[in-house]
């Protein structure tokens, strides 16, 4: 159910704020900072694509989905009953709400922005990270549109070489077949003289 694996996911992504708050309590240096930013949006985005997909699979509800589902007395399988929308939507803003938070605490650490430009830098880094791989398909597309010209120029000239290769012997045996005829009858005339 979308709704299960959501709250999956949104597990990761609470799991992964929970350890940079951790990370920024204890670490001296930012790399344990930016190891679970990375985590922390690795998970945010699979939320994301999670929320987004409309595909089914049989898991247990998240306890708050039960409850909802139980009070509102929706069918456990609906995904789209008020118990299983108001606990996807008030999970989505708890996670929001606590990214927030932790923004708040790298800006408090870090100075005043600090967050935002970290936000800026990923999307600018995501943008670039897109068209390189839109560049990257483009030219593979253009090598493989080269290649196959290639190819079919081989392929053209090994069936126009096969075509010169069937004329020629046809007009070798043509040309034997007359070359006999001829003998058996320069032969056959110079018997009758005879």
């Amino acid at each position: 159910m979308v709704i299960v694996e959501s709250m999956a996911a949104f597990a990761l992504v609470k799991g992964a704020v929970d350890a940079v708050k951790s990370a920024m309590d204890t670490a001296d240096d930012v790399k344990g900072i930016y190891n679970g930013l990375d985590a922390l949006f690795k998970h945010k985005d699979a939320v994301d694509r999670e929320v987004g997909k409309k595909k089914k699979e049989t898991k247990p509800r998240s306890k708050l989905a039960q409850f909802f589902g139980k009070k509102m007395g929706d069918d456990t399988d609906d995904d789209l009953g008020v118990g299983a929308v108001a606990a996807m939507v008030l999970e989505q803003k708890k996670i929001d709400r606590d990214i927030l938070n932790l923004g708040i605490r790298i800006d408090n650490k870090f100075g005043e922005g600090t967050w935002d430009e970290i936000l800026a830098t990923r999307e600018t880094l995501l943008q670039e990270r897109k068209e390189k791989r839109k560049k990257a398909k483009e030219v593979a597309a253009a090598h493989a549109k080269e290649d196959q010209e290639f190819y079919d120029k081989i392929i053209h000239w090994i069936i126009e070489f096969g075509k010169f290769i069937a004329i020629a012997v046809l007009v070798s045996i043509v040309a034997y077949t007359v070359w006999i005829n001829r003998a058996g009858a320069v032969e056959n005339s110079l018997t009758y003289f005879v």
